[in-house]
């Protein structure tokens, strides 16, 4: 499957060519695991826009100008000093080499970036009985599965109820984080770095029934200090080089920092949000899993760490739990200190963005480049393009430019580029047409309108592009047919569940403000769940496709 895949072969001319459907362009983060042609030094590029050079062939000699290149993005004269560094299609450039060491300045050195996995577990009464099974099930497994795919992985435990404890993973013993802390985010920041020394991650391979062990004793207590317990998780996973963090819980954060309900020093939202920028700061992707339970929770709250992180937000089951939770532990950070750049021709606008913060995403379609403190092979991003007037050229460039750092601490610079005919008809677009693309860019888009309570704007995205897309199917080349028909069928769906919550938020208007917050919350958070299965659904649809080519 190719790092950038487009919506068709051509690109519209003009936005008539489309009937209004957005032309869809895909970024998959899972390829920067694949090793292309690999060259160590940076491309030459234009000084202008800063494309990268493709090919020799752009390189003209002159006499008085000496050797350059004309940009095939902007038209910039280009002059070139030193070595010819040239791209091609699709090239990873190490820039700079890893470190000759990589330590923190506490007691343990820190593991290769994205090779450490941390837990936070609620523990709180309301997790007593098929819940915490469920979790010590899930997390019994998920550690099995790491120390058969990923033995070096480093793993951490952090258990929370009313108090937020630590766990040494080599001795047992538990650390806990003063209580008198819990009132503020310094506060419990502060009383974490002072116990920092005795905080053992250990690696799995070696560690597993040992860390099962310590599963098995995971106990239900009081309240949920979730605030706190993130807070500590913060302070670890940047400086122990924690990749990944997975907060499960069932229930409402009701005591500490970041606490849902009574008086708030500090707003919630407030809260959640400058934690989940730290953590992106330090490239750490933070997941969430709520539990279902039939208790108050506030996953659209909380759901602004993965929002922000790059991470996933679940809503389970008990039964569910194993497979998300295999889901997630199994997957790879590929890079961390991520910046994403798009590069078009004038004339090609940048326009809807997904997969990212709505931070991130203004970011990308305004000024074309856009930061992520860490990318998952479960990463991806949408947007979408238009020509903003009739192109007059024959072919349009497009190219994605991935700058990361690598879990050893080398810096690399991915450059992949395609060149698309311009359609000035509908049925030279249609004839390599993919539907696909275009729904789960909308069944993602409208996702996440609803997780902020947009859901009327979601399902309208939804009707609008059904409508464009069963208009084109009848005029689509009869192998795309099927494809069209998976496409509206999973749209509808997701209109269907959008539809559901504006039904909730209305009946629930009349009921007392916390039941009400619980049951959009509720509706919104299993949305997000059906979202992802939806999306996986499409994605594996396009790839199947793409091995049938192959």
């Amino acid at each position: 499957m190719p790092m950038l895949r487009t919506s068709s072969d051509m690109f519209p001319a003009s936005r008539d060519v489309t009937r209004g459907l957005p032309y869809v362009v895909r970024i998959d983060f899972s390829e920067l695991a694949r090793e292309p042609r690999r060259i160590v030094g940076r491309p030459i590029a234009c000084h202008k826009c800063g494309a990268v050079l493709l090919s020799a062939d752009q390189i003209k000699e002159d006499s008085r100008i000496g050797r350059h290149f004309v940009c095939s993005f902007c038209g910039t004269l280009n002059v070139i000093e030193g070595e010819i560094v040239s791209a091609g299609s699709d090239t990873d450039f190490v820039v700079s080499p890893p470190p000759k060491e990589t330590t923190t300045t506490e007691t343990q050195p820190a593991p290769a970036a994205g090779k450490a996995f941390l837990a936070v577990i609620d523990v709180s009464g309301s997790m007593a009985g098929a819940n915490l099974a469920a979790v010590k099930r899930s997390l019994s497994n998920s550690i099995d599965s790491l120390a058969a795919n990923s033995p070096e992985t480093m793993f951490g435990l952090i258990e929370f109820e009313s108090s937020v404890v630590i766990r040494d993973l080599e001795t047992g013993a538990p650390i806990q984080i003063p209580p008198g802390s819990y009132a503020s985010l310094e506060r419990v920041m502060d009383a974490t770095r002072r116990l920092l020394d005795r905080v053992k991650m250990i690696p799995v391979g070696t560690n597993a029934d040992r860390l099962k062990h310590h599963v098995r004793q995971l106990r239900d207590k009081g309240g949920t200090a979730l605030g706190p317990a993130v807070a500590a998780a913060y302070v670890i996973a940047k400086h122990r080089g924690v990749g990944r963090v997975v907060l499960l819980t069932d229930g409402l954060a009701n005591e500490g920092v970041g606490a849902l309900e009574g008086y708030q020093v500090t707003p919630a939202k407030e809260f959640y949000e400058q934690i989940a920028r730290m953590f992106n700061d330090v490239g750490v992707i933070f997941d969430v899993v709520g539990i279902a339970s039939g208790s108050g929770m506030e996953l659209q709250t909380i759901g602004l760490i993965p929002e922000i992180t790059g991470g996933q937000m679940y809503y389970v089951t008990p039964s569910e739990l194993d497979k998300y939770m295999a889901r997630l532990s199994g997957a790879s950070i590929l890079g961390r200190d991520v910046e994403v750049r798009v590069i078009t021709p004038p004339g090609v606008r940048v326009g809807e963005v997904s997969g990212l913060s709505p931070e991130a995403a203004r970011s990308l379609a305004g000024a074309r480049s856009s930061r992520i403190g860490a990318v998952a092979d479960t990463h991806e991003i949408y947007l979408s393009m238009e020509p903003t007037h009739e192109i007059e050229s024959e072919t349009v460039p497009i190219q994605i430019q991935v700058e990361y750092t690598d879990d050893e601490g080398a810096r690399h610079l991915r450059a992949v580029t395609t060149e698309l005919k311009v359609a000035r008809r509908e049925d030279e677009l249609l004839a390599s047409f993919d539907p696909t693309l275009s729904a789960a860019f909308a069944v993602q888009k409208a996702g996440e309108e609803a997780f902020h309570g947009h859901q009327e704007a979601g399902a309208s995205k939804i009707r609008e592009l059904r409508h464009v897309l069963r208009a084109m199917a009848a005029a689509a080349p009869s192998h795309a047919r099927e494809s069209f028909e998976t496409a509206d069928r999973i749209m509808a769906e997701q209109e269907e569940d959008l539809e559901e919550q504006i039904q909730v938020q209305a009946e629930a208007a009349a009921a007392p403000p916390f039941r009400a917050a619980m049951a959009r919350d509720m509706m919104a958070s299993m949305n997000i769940s059906k979202m992802r299965a939806r999306l996986d659904e499409l994605v594996r649809e396009d790839d199947e496709e793409d091995d049938d080519d192959e």
